[in-house]
């Protein structure tokens, strides 16, 4: 058993053996994380290198690739067979908080954009942004008739503008992306929870279909 150790605002994360011999039996001389994997051994220890903080970790199924998210507006996979190689994406959407595997070979993250995105990681370990798993609805400020902004403007003294320009799902940060149906070998369907309120479940296999059709 292999543990993931996080502190928040510390661009910096550990990997801890959680073998405990009573339960899991006697220790091996080696892991694909490291050797002697006694209780509480850091076997590993990665800097988001970025000046960011680490805001999420995941193991994939196989437990032998890790992905993290950063303040810095990164997401990051490193290998365990070559644990000198992290493989970073800074993009130009805001800071992640969280990030799952939902196969061998892909991680969805979200955060402060409100939408998931995807990314896929060859075998070498190798880092791509792939796609928003998101479809934008048109704004309703947009469809909203020249009576009805008049209707909003004396009723809320506003233009019907605030907080009804966003034209995604969630109308704010996700905060946690969790494997709904399925697993991190294989997920059909993974749930989003967000500051707003919203608690959203994406079907995988119809989002992916919608997007390389």
């Amino acid at each position: 058993m292999v543990l993931v150790w996080k502190v928040i605002h510390i661009s910096f994360f550990r990997v801890f053996s959680g073998h405990i011999k009573e339960v899991d039996g006697k220790p091996p001389k080696e892991t694909q994380w490291g050797e002697k994997p006694s209780f509480g051994t850091c076997l590993a220890e990665f800097s988001n290198g970025r000046g960011g903080w680490v805001h999420d970790v995941s193991f994939s199924a196989a437990g032998d690739k890790l992905a993290w998210v950063g303040h810095d507006s990164s997401i990051s996979v490193v290998a365990a067979a070559n644990q000198a190689q992290i493989y970073t994406i800074k993009g130009e959407f805001l800071p992640l908080i969280t990030c799952t595997w939902i196969t061998s070979n892909s991680v969805v993250a979200a955060g402060h954009d409100y939408v998931p995105f995807l990314f896929s990681v060859d075998d070498a370990g190798q880092l791509t942004f792939n796609q928003k798993l998101d479809v934008a609805k048109k704004k309703e400020s947009e469809t909203m008739s020249a009576m009805a902004k008049f209707r909003t403007m004396d009723k809320e003294a506003s233009t019907g503008d605030s907080g009804k320009g966003v034209n995604t799902t969630h109308q704010n940060s996700i905060t946690q992306i969790s494997i709904h149906t399925g697993d991190k070998r294989s997920t059909s369907k993974f749930a989003s929870a967000g500051v707003d309120g919203r608690f959203v479940i994406w079907d995988v296999k119809v989002r992916l279909s919608n997007l390389y059709m």
